[in-house]
């Protein structure tokens, strides 16, 4: 099955988002490996992570509306930012992937509180795969196999600092991932 889903990424996707998708792919892999997580699950999700990202605006909203997911003032602003939830619908109805992996795609822009191994994974992953690079990157890339939790954190604040020198929108689902990865400390 991860052929096929690896033949269909390939040909769905532009080339520039097939190669940083491969590159999550290399990253979640070796994560999974270190962590000791199930590797067909970690490339799966890796691999279907950005399935929709080419969906139109209009597709993602009605998407969410299909599904009865609320819509965010941050989605409803700026659609493309939702294709992780489209992405993890389309895995579910054409690959029937497990619950596990859905849960990672779903959560792999904005993350969440208490997320799984696997979520953090590939939320780390499609950040910090080898492809990416932006000021703070190598001090993150030096966590990554000695604390998830913190490379996590300083992976959202990261991301935080960045939309917020934007003048963007912030999910509040990043903040609350935030705030519970404190707690935790």
């Amino acid at each position: 099955m991860i052929d096929k889903i690896r033949e269909d990424v390939k040909n769905h996707l532009k080339p520039s988002r097939y190669r940083h998708t491969l590159g999550v792919c290399k990253l979640a892999v070796s994560l999974a490996k270190w962590y000791k997580i199930d590797l067909v699950q970690a490339e799966t999700a890796a691999l279907l992570h950005d399935y929709a990202k080419y969906a139109s605006d209009l597709d993602i909203l009605d998407t969410y509306k299909k599904h009865g997911r609320p819509i965010s003032n941050v989605i409803r602003n700026h659609p493309n930012l939702g294709h992780g939830f489209v992405s993890a619908v389309i895995s579910k109805d054409k690959y029937q992937v497990s619950d596990q992996v859905y849960e990672a795609i779903l959560n792999h822009t904005f993350g969440r509180p208490g997320m799984s191994m696997l979520e953090k994974i590939i939320y780390l992953a499609d950040s910090l795969e080898e492809g990416r690079s932006y000021e703070g990157i190598d001090e993150v890339r030096s966590l990554l196999y000695k604390d998830l939790n913190k490379a996590l954190l300083k992976t959202c604040e990261n991301t935080l600092l960045y939309e917020l020198k934007r003048g963007n929108m912030i999910h509040e689902q990043t903040i609350l991932m935030r705030n519970d990865l404190l707690e935790a400390k």
